[in-house]
């Protein structure tokens, strides 16, 4: 690699002066690849040896590659300026801005050329400039070495860190890190438009398309992944520094064209507010599917992260706090880096066409949410939601809940908590309300036994909880303290594994956002709990689940080719009963068997029940109609048993997920709150 060496110049005198440097390609023996740089003469103009001077300034942090042909200039030439008289001053001499210190311009062109006067460097034929962690490819490229002005034509390629574009012309600013780039195509992961360094994460391929959505085939499905990398095309792109603006819109996570799912918007902005947050600000967005049918989204702002978050808008299903089908729509009203809060309005659209009354307030409700990152991993929530406005119905239609979790004991999780009329399902005794709930759980990790595969977690709390008790005559909502601890030990053992299909968009993408690998596993858990309250009774549960599951089929042929079975039992044994009723034993055998299955196409239909086989009597069960495609899916559910229900919109790598459930279930006296 050759390097011009920095100022001041020295200019030998020589006998012969046609020839000073040749540069040839650094693999070439023939004659017809040398570039000759014409003579110096050995006394120069003022005005030229000052022009001389500055090129070499300019180009003293430049590195010549020689593996391709790296340059070709002419004579040296003389301005149109009149020469300087003897009697004349000495020229004013202003200094040439340099690039920055220790950030080298990297060129290689198959022809490249100064322009002494106009400090205008202009390389064609496969250039590659690579500046500032940056690189530029593209056909042709004028770069001004003292604005950093560049103008690329042609094939464009600019990526900066794990930003990768494509166009047709690019002007961009490296001094600035401003510019425009004209029919504009790439793959943009969100979370790092601030960052120039790579983060090294998986190609922008189809195999690396992960679903973010609960009940999904692939085996990692609670990490958390969150939204990755989605491909966008835009007719203009503007960047500007950490932020962009686009016109004519197009985001997509489909790695096939024509895409199946599509974002579209005539403006949009995009820009980072955290590390791990993007917010995109968008033009009336709608979503396209298949070409065909469009869905306008009613928001104009968007945050983007790799946390999971719902989808904004939510058509579902209560019968007992909301009388029955109702919407919501989701506002962001703060979104911050360590703070967000939203608000989600609810039309109870069932309860006002049998009411009659469209403008009874009783038909309105909200939800709103309040989430903290606190330093040293603390984390603060918060939910309220009131299913009523009308001020009659609030003390029957007002719930919220607190909690604050923060490390302890180095890998143990603190979780202090208060709820208020936490709505509570107890398998055969159904539905209750606990009035108020107060106080803290300690959750161990997932620990493995040394070699055996037994995994198993443990935790321990103590609240004060105020519900209906059974053990006062008549039953009454009173007051007592809990002390309670559980343990966990489960194995799951592989009893059979096939082979995913390719990821290629007609056989493993099909009609999945990743290939289904089938298989077959068994799991075999053990489960011990233990309450006391503070009027002395006492709770203990052991119990012994066996089940079994297995996914057989690809999801690839029309027919079905996907079937997903699981079921299992459990007996336990109880002593002692709990005073309370929302955590008492009631179920000590149940059996849990469930299936979902293609019925053609993209179509699956999924039945999921548990059941007492002691008095015969179904304890629980979901239904499930589901629209899947690669990149995004429709999903029906209702369950009959608690009267809830809902139509969700998944899409794959976004970070909109199912929204969590307002029900907490209770399984074996301890409450499974998400």
């Amino acid at each position: 690699m050759f390097h011009f060496p920095p100022p001041p110049i020295q200019i030998a005198h020589q006998a012969k002066p046609p020839i000073l440097a040749q540069v040839r390609p650094q693999a070439s023996q023939n004659e017809s690849d040398f570039f000759w740089v014409a003579a110096v003469p050995e006394v120069l103009p003022h005005v030229v040896e000052h022009d001389l001077r500055s090129l070499m300034q300019s180009l003293s942090t430049v590195e010549i590659t020689p593996d391709s042909i790296i340059a070709q200039a002419g004579p040296v030439k003389p301005d149109s300026r009149p020469l300087p008289k003897p009697t004349d001053p000495p020229p004013v001499v202003t200094p040439t801005p340099k690039p920055t210190k220790g950030l080298p311009l990297n060129v290689k062109a198959d022809r490249q050329e100064y322009n002494v006067k106009t400090q205008i460097f202009t390389a064609t034929g496969n250039v590659v400039v690579v500046y500032q962690q940056s690189e530029l490819k593209a056909d042709k490229v004028e770069l001004n070495l003292k604005t950093q002005q560049a103008v690329a034509d042609g094939n464009i390629f600019f990526a900066r860190g794990d930003q990768k574009l494509r166009g047709s012309r690019l002007e961009y600013n490296y001094a600035k890190v401003q510019g425009t780039l004209a029919d504009a195509a790439g793959s943009i992961n969100f979370g790092t438009l601030n960052n120039p360094q790579s983060s090294q994460l998986p190609a922008d391929i189809a195999s690396s398309s992960q679903t973010v959505s609960l009940g999904s085939d692939s085996p990692d499905k609670n990490q958390g992944k969150g939204l990755r990398r989605l491909g966008f095309r835009a007719a203009l792109l503007k960047l500007d520094g950490d932020r962009w603006t686009a016109e004519k819109l197009r985001i997509t996570n489909d790695p096939f064209s024509p895409p199946e799912m599509e974002l579209i918007t005539d403006r949009a902005t995009l820009s980072p507010i955290s590390p791990t947050q993007d917010r995109l600000e968008a033009q009336a967005p709608t979503l396209v599917f298949d070409g065909v049918f469009s869905l306008p989204v009613p928001i104009n702002t968007l945050t983007l992260d790799r946390f999971q978050r719902s989808f904004p808008l939510l058509v579902g299903y209560d019968r007992t706090d909301r009388g029955g089908l109702f919407y919501q729509q989701d506002f962001d009203l703060i979104s911050q880096p360590d703070l967000s809060f939203r608000i989600s309005p609810q039309v109870f659209v069932q309860k006002g066409l049998q009411g009659g009354n469209i403008f009874d307030s009783g038909l309105f409700g909200f939800v709103a949410k309040l989430e903290s990152i606190l330093p040293d991993n603390q984390y603060l929530a918060g939910r309220a939601t009131i299913s009523s406005l009308n001020p009659n119905d609030f003390s029957n239609s007002f719930r919220a809940s607190l909690t604050y979790n923060r490390p302890i004991f180095s890998d143990h999780q603190l979780s202090l908590q208060y709820g208020y009329r936490d709505r509570v399902f107890n398998g055969s005794l159904g539905f209750q309300d606990v009035r108020n709930n107060i106080g803290f759980n300690i959750f161990s990790p997932n620990r493995v036994l040394g070699d055996t595969g037994i995994n198993f977690s443990y935790q321990a709390g103590l609240q004060y909880i105020n519900a209906e008790r059974g053990d006062i005559q008549p039953n009454a909502v009173s007051g007592l303290g809990r002390l309670q601890t559980a343990v966990v030990f489960s194995r799951g053992i592989p009893l059979w594994r096939g082979q995913a299909l390719p990821a290629e968009k007609e056989s493993g993408l099909k009609y999945s956002p990743e290939p289904i690998v089938p298989g077959v596993d068994a799991v075999i858990g053990v489960n011990g709990a233990y309450s006391y309250y503070s009027v002395g009774a006492s709770q203990a549960y052991l119990s012994g689940t066996l089940g079994i599951s297995a996914v057989l089929g690809n999801f690839s042929q029309p027919f079905l080719d996907y079937t997903k079975i699981n079921i299992s039992y459990t007996q336990g044994l109880v002593s002692g009963e709990s005073p309370f009723f929302f955590d008492r034993i009631a179920d000590r055998q149940t059996v849990t068997a469930g299936i979902q299955q293609q019925i053609y196409g993209p179509i699956r239909l999924g039945v999921q029940q548990t059941w007492n086989p002691g008095t015969g009597k179904v304890i629980d069960s979901s239904y499930s109609l589901e629209y899947s495609r690669r990149t995004y899916a429709v999903v029906i559910r209702y369950n009959p048993t608690r009267e809830i229900g809902e139509i969700l919109l998944r899409i794959s790598d976004f970070n909109w997920n199912n929204p969590p459930s307002n029900v907490t279930t209770v399984e074996g006296g301890i409450e499974r709150r998400e």
